[in-house]
């Protein structure tokens, strides 16, 4: 019996090291309070534990970033551990973690993606898709790319986009129609847009209703309340309290 669950043990220990390793995979680096989401430990000793171990493994490594506003740890996938969850379906050798390219505002989107991810695949949605991977550039034929997909309980897809930093009118008149052209060849069904706050929210709504029409095939489309629909916007906090089996 006590060999048993000494084996018992281990296979979980050794569990936790290909759910890492997989999320990385797909994500390349993460921060602490993700990766608590990602396994829901109850304490912090449990996840510092297994990345001390990861890391020793020369699985993972750890870079720090700094500045004069804040001091955040991140831990990234290295090419041995890409080596460990690779299957035979990868087209390519997903990018390992390279400190030197991050930055401050793209390490901030990349985390605001994993947030909105990790958030809705708690309450049952799966199958996420990187809107900057092979896997999303292979099967979609899109102008604009989201920043992800999910899959819903019920079976729709949705694109997800978080939006840190507003863009222009014309901007989102050209994702609009992105968007509503992906609808039509049945790619995804809704786009959420999940912003940090309310007053963020506030200014992406008012954007999106002063946009009358968009281009499609270089002719204007005027929108109606059926294009409108498919664009939901939420708070990270709303994100929360969403029940996602509403959309069937």
């Amino acid at each position: 019996m006590l060999l048993n669950s000494a084996a018992e043990r281990r296979e979980r220990h050794h569990e936790k090291i290909r759910i890492l390793l997989n999320f990385l995979k797909e994500e390349t680096y993460s921060d602490f309070s993700r990766l608590m989401m990602l396994f829901e430990f109850k304490d912090h000793k449990s996840l510092y534990t297994l990345l001390t171990k990861v890391t020793k493994m020369g699985l993972i490594q750890k870079h720090v970033m700094e500045s004069h506003t804040m001091k955040l740890a991140i831990w990234g996938i290295t090419n041995d551990g890409l080596a460990v969850v690779l299957i035979p379906e990868d087209e390519m050798l997903p990018a390992r973690f390279e400190p030197y390219k991050l930055t401050g505002w793209t390490l901030d989107h990349h985390l605001d993606n994993q947030l909105a991810r990790l958030i809705l695949e708690k309450k049952g949605a799966t199958s996420w898709i990187n809107g900057d991977r092979q896997n999303f550039l292979s099967r979609y034929k899109t102008r604009h790319r989201p920043d992800g997909l999910l899959t819903l309980p019920g079976g729709k897809m949705v694109a997800i986009e978080t939006e840190r930093r507003l863009k222009t009118k014309a901007r989102y008149q050209s994702i609009m129609a992105s968007h509503l052209i992906a609808r039509t060849e049945k790619y995804w069904t809704y786009v959420f847009y999940i912003v940090p706050d309310e007053q963020k929210k506030r200014a992406l709504i008012m954007h999106f209703d002063s946009i009358k029409h968009v281009i499609v095939n270089g002719n204007p489309a005027e929108l109606e309340a059926r294009h409108r629909n498919i664009f939901r916007f939420y708070t990270i906090d709303e994100l929360t309290r969403l029940d996602i089996n509403d959309y069937k």
